[in-house]
């Protein structure tokens, strides 16, 4: 089993090889000590030579509460900071998560790097062949040959425990659907499909990343699009900002959702709140301007806001009646909550 798990990673990788090539370009291994616990993972951030701190960096979270009982988030964020020679001049990076039919997830990941001369010298010969040699069927087959697609995850991942929610998470399909290598750009493609009862709500999200360098000065621009649903309590909407245990995720075991918010003071923050016409709303924190039925918090005000939000120290309460939604995917409050621990985890793994 091991063997097989070996080369899986291999064939991810080779479909994932963007990521690869700008990781092993960033970091140095040999200069990485070792990890024992993620107590001490701050204490290891702190040791990573050479990573870039933040210059400014623009956030905008919008959440728009919708009569049909369910919120349409938006993230938008802008960060750029100095840093020495870049292996990179541009890159992109689009994340979409679909449910093709109830207790299914799909994930299609595309994205595309172009390197700069003085890397792709520096590129081994060995590498190169690889890469043009290589295609979407080569990868496929080397998939296929692995014989996990229909295998439990926990089948394929051995000795690793996993929660129970993971129980009966299986993989459907695995798929490149992209490789292609041309001086000086790569673009790779993959499709995932996974089914179990812990997917029981539909979902649409789509993360996008773009990064640019130039002049040592790098860009990157996220944008997060998607819905959740919102409680409901006889025939109104009923929400008071709930957030999950975040040390019951897997790997987040060392962060607070009370500390993140902190974070944002440092940067230019817009946290804006859309409610319908007939919501009753009470208990947001201060600092507030408001027209008609929308709230905005600005600049160290949404930092405000967000921490005391995320620490629980104000009880927001919104109400309204709501009209039948339509069939349509939604976003759970889980999933929308780790993606944005995890874009805010980057922002300050990068700083620090």
């Amino acid at each position: 089993m091991g063997g097989k798990i070996k080369r899986l990673f291999v064939s991810l990788s080779l479909c994932a090889i963007i990521v690869l090539m700008i990781s092993t370009t960033c970091v140095e291994a040999q200069q990485l000590p070792e990890i024992q616990s993620t107590e001490n993972m701050y204490e290891l951030y702190e040791q990573l030579p050479g990573l870039p701190s933040i210059e400014n960096m623009d956030v905008d979270i919008t959440l728009e509460l919708l009569p049909d009982a369910r919120c349409h988030v938006t993230v938008s964020a802008e960060a750029q900071f100095e840093m020495g020679e870049f292996p990179i001049t541009s890159g992109s990076l689009n994340l979409r998560v679909s449910s093709p039919s109830l207790k299914q997830i799909k994930f299609d990941v595309t994205g595309n790097v172009t390197i700069t001369e003085a890397s792709l010298d520096m590129l081994p010969d060995e590498i190169s062949v690889m890469l043009s040699m290589m295609n979407v069927d080569m990868i496929n087959d080397s998939i296929a040959s692995l014989e996990i697609e229909g295998k439990y995850l926990y089948e394929i991942l051995g000795a690793v425990e996993l929660p129970p929610e993971a129980a009966d998470i299986k993989i459907e399909e695995i798929r490149c659907t992209k490789l292609s290598w041309r001086e000086p750009t790569i673009e790779a493609g993959l499709t995932t499909t996974l089914s179990g009862s812990v997917f029981e709500k539909k979902v649409d999200l789509s993360l996008d990343i773009n990064i640019t360098a130039e002049d040592n000065t790098m860009t990157i621009e996220l944008t997060l699009n998607g819905y959740f649903d919102l409680p409901k309590v006889g025939g109104n909407v009923q929400w008071s900002f709930e957030t999950p245990e975040i040390g019951t995720i897997p790997g987040l075991e060392y962060f607070a959702l009370e500390n993140l918010g902190e974070s944002f003071a440092q940067y230019n923050t817009n946290f804006t709140l859309k409610v319908p016409e007939n919501a009753s709303v009470s208990g947001l924190p201060l600092g507030y301007s408001q027209t008609g039925n929308t709230y905005t918090w600005s600049g160290g005000n949404a930092a405000d806001a967000l921490n005391t939000v995320l620490a629980g120290e104000t009880q927001p309460n919104i109400v309204y009646g709501y009209e039948a939604p339509p069939e349509s995917p939604l976003l759970t409050v889980g999933i929308l909550v780790v993606i944005i621990v995890a874009i805010v985890a980057a922002i300050v793994l990068i700083r620090r």
